[in-house]
């Protein structure tokens, strides 16, 4: 069955010692420095991500300061083009109303230029009717010194009287 053989016992143990001591010298040396050198690499990598977070929210932060101050401005431009616009908007009304009184007191002036001329002419036309009604009226009935007279009482009388406009 199963038997100890001393010596091959030892020339295991003797191989398991030299194969230790050789992995130990020269695969567990090399095995913990690349351990170690992963272990570095991926403290670097990390490192170098917290790097770019940082930098990533500082350029967040540039860039939302950049905005609100962009949609400042904006608003700024906003409030100022609808200010003059407002600023135009009456200005054009407030021509247009001088524009609309000067055209209305023009044409109350004109207005009242033509019925003045109107007046004055019917009152011509009325006078020298006048003059023609006296005339039949008083040579059928008067001497020409007398007519004349009446004339010119009744030119007289008619130059005073004014005029209802």
């Amino acid at each position: 069955m199963l038997e100890i053989h001393p010596q091959l016992l030892l020339y295991q143990g003797a191989i398991f010692i030299i194969f230790a001591f050789l992995m130990w010298k020269f695969v567990y040396k090399n095995l913990v420095k690349m351990v170690e050198e992963r272990r570095n690499k991926i403290e670097n990598t990390m490192l170098e991500a917290d790097k770019k977070k940082n930098e990533a929210e500082e350029l967040k932060l540039g860039y939302e300061a950049k905005m609100t101050e962009i949609n400042t401005r904006a608003e700024e431009v906003r409030r100022r083009t609808e200010a003059e616009a407002w600023q135009k908007h009456n200005e054009i009304i407030d021509t247009a109303r001088t524009e609309a009184t000067q055209i209305i007191e023009r044409t109350r002036l004109q207005s009242a230029a033509e019925r003045e001329q109107a007046m004055l002419a019917a009152k011509g036309e009325l006078l020298d009717i006048s003059i023609e009604l006296a005339k039949k009226a008083l040579a059928k009935a008067t001497t020409p010194q007398t007519e004349e007279k009446m004339i010119q009482e009744l030119t007289e009388e008619l130059k005073k009287t004014e005029w209802k406009k």
